[in-house]
């Protein structure tokens, strides 16, 4: 489990806490450790403008730019590589002396020709390139227009100054699966106060068309929440940067909203395109034998026991394991469903390792997971998608629900 500093600053305050003892305290309280690395890393960075690019005499791949790097720094020479270049545009400046993960830069003469520092993609930063497009690996990072020119602080500015803790969890701590359990544990260890989890207050939800019903033991808890009117694009900058640090690549803002609320609260959540269901009539059944296609436009058969999520008899979820490609939300879904459930451990377990679709989901499922947040888990993830996506109507929670919800009081006595 990759757990973000920043995001952990964000629940509970770690401020004069170093990451080593973080690290050491964890690891001592039983949750290992494995190891720690910031995100990206550079010494002696700028942000800077572009103001010429020129040929280089003794090559055709190589750029000679003049860099504007601010009122402290000025204007200096730079030899570039890189295939989109061009006059005006803002870019990242390691300056001479500055030390990347890969290199130190120095003042030096390329082909003949004087270069003073180096424009820089995120992947020379030690961005991972997995979380990068194409582009953005082929070519230097091109900043907003907005972008300060001079500025120094530049991982602050792109909100990647953070560290990222490499957490080996043995089976009885699988709670801390769950950023907000990390930081509980952190809250107890260094006696800082945590901030609660809650949701909007005064939500204004209207009535809910859906039904659900389940026929198996293997799923006591099914709830479902719908929201309308949301414009699925592209998250914030700070959301991609959490789940990049999650070790999880950033595809829109509805798939992303389920991720982020899954890594928080450890609950795993699915999302229906609610148009493209055949009616709103949710039943859980684990008695179907079929062919079944997923999201990954893959066949799979369906086995007597694997716990499916039905509409009008049609398979829309493998419950705990994956979605169905017929009710997948896409660019154009303008109204979804979110799921919020509890499955039974050994079956997900199976089924994901029988049909080969571990993820991180399903392993929280196989874990085992938190089945008394239902209900606000679903109103995080609408507080989101509301502030997101635009959402005009939230509609009510409908749950099937025979979970035990009475809290246990367990005796103790302190000496």
């Amino acid at each position: 489990m990759k757990v973000s500093l920043k995001w952990l600053n964000q629940v509970v305050d770690l401020s004069g806490i170093t990451p080593e003892e973080i690290a050491h305290k964890l690891t001592f309280a039983g949750i290992e450790v494995e190891g720690y690395a910031p995100i990206a890393m550079g010494s002696n960075l700028v942000i800077g403008q572009i103001l010429k690019v020129d040929k280089h005499p003794e090559s055709e791949h190589l750029s000679v730019l003049q860099v504007d790097e601010g009122e402290k720094f000025g204007i200096h020479q730079i030899i570039c590589g890189a295939p989109n270049v061009r006059e005006g545009m803002k870019v990242i400046v390691a300056l001479p002396g500055c030390k990347l993960p890969a290199l130190t830069i120095s003042q030096s003469k390329i082909r003949g020709v004087l270069s003073d520092g180096m424009c820089c993609a995120l992947n020379e930063l030690g961005v991972d390139p997995k979380f990068l497009l194409e582009s953005q690996v082929a070519g230097i990072e091109e900043l907003p227009e907005d972008a300060p020119i001079g500025r120094q602080d530049v991982l602050t500015y792109l909100g990647l100054d953070d560290v990222v803790l490499d957490l080996k969890l043995l089976a009885n701590r699988s709670d801390c699966l769950s950023v907000y359990n990390v930081a509980q544990e952190l809250g107890g260890l260094f006696m800082r106060p945590v901030k609660a989890l809650k949701s909007a207050s005064h939500r204004q939800v209207t009535p809910s068309p859906v039904t659900v019903k389940s026929l198996t033991d293997k799923n006591p808890l099914f709830a479902i929440k719908t929201l309308r009117g949301i414009k699925v694009g592209p998250s914030p900058k700070y959301l991609q940067n959490l789940l990049m640090a999650s070790g999880i690549r950033s595809i829109n803002n509805i798939v992303d909203i389920g991720n982020y609320i899954m890594l928080l609260t450890g609950q795993p959540l699915h999302m229906y395109d609610l148009d493209k269901l055949p009616s709103y009539n949710f039943v859980i059944r684990d008695d179907l034998k079929r062919d079944w296609v997923a999201l990954d436009e893959k066949h799979y058969d369906v086995l007597p026991g694997d716990i499916a999520i039905t509409v009008n008899d049609d398979i829309m979820c493998l419950g705990g394991v994956m979605g169905s490609l017929s009710s997948a939300v896409d660019a154009s879904t303008k109204n979804i469903a979110i799921e919020a459930a509890y499955f039974d451990q050994a079956t997900v377990r199976k089924t994901a390792t029988r049909l080969n679709l571990v993820s991180e989901s399903s392993q929280r499922f196989a874990k085992g997971i938190n089945p008394h947040q239902t209900s606000l888990v679903l109103e995080l993830a609408a507080d989101l998608i509301q502030q997101l996506c635009g959402s005009h109507e939230e509609q009510e929670i409908i749950k099937d629900d025979r979970v035990i919800h009475q809290r246990k009081l367990i005796a103790s006595s302190v000496s």
